[in-house]
């Protein structure tokens, strides 16, 4: 189990350092592979943080070179993992995200599959709950509230969500 486990992480070094040196010798295209893998790496070295900034980084990045695919998997995976940390908020909104991108590339079985396998997330009683706080968080955004305001109505880990989003509807008046 343990050699299986080691041989698995040297094959992970191995592809995330070849991956690195095409990134290097400017394939952009690879550049949101390389954040997943390091996001993945983050994750089994316990690093929490550094997990969830790489992952929100190859989402951002896989949007921007227009992988839908891509960015679907980034946000499964961020989601997957939000809900094994036991952050639910974070965890419905990756994996709502994910099986919208997922449909909407056409891979509705994928869709499907995340749909029933986190049923109880997406489906059940506290969903609405979830969804009046995002309904909230958005129409502060949308009524163009100011940063403080945000910085006092937010908790502190999504507030730095918040406030991208804002710039960005700011950026596109």
């Amino acid at each position: 189990q343990r050699n299986k486990s080691r041989k698995w992480k040297a094959h992970a070094i191995k592809i995330t350092s070849k991956v690195q040196e095409w990134v290097k010798k400017g394939a952009v295209n690879c550049y949101h592979i390389l954040l997943m893998l390091e996001a993945e790496t983050a994750v089994l070295n316990g690093d929490k943080e550094l997990a969830k900034q790489k992952y929100d980084a190859a989402i951002t990045a896989s949007a921007r070179v227009g992988f839908i695919h891509d960015r679907a998997l980034a946000n499964e995976r961020a989601g997957e993992y939000m809900f094994h940390l036991g952050d639910k908020y974070l965890a419905f909104h990756y994996l709502n995200v994910a099986i919208q991108l997922y449909s909407r590339w056409g891979a509705k079985a994928k869709a499907e599959h995340l749909l029933s396998k986190h049923k109880i997330l997406l489906n059940e009683d506290h969903t609405p709950v979830i969804n009046k706080t995002i309904e909230r968080r958005w129409s502060l955004l949308a009524s163009k509230e100011k940063s403080a305001n945000i910085d006092e109505e937010l908790h502190p880990r999504r507030r730095s969500f918040m406030k991208r989003r804002l710039t960005m509807i700011k950026r596109y008046e």
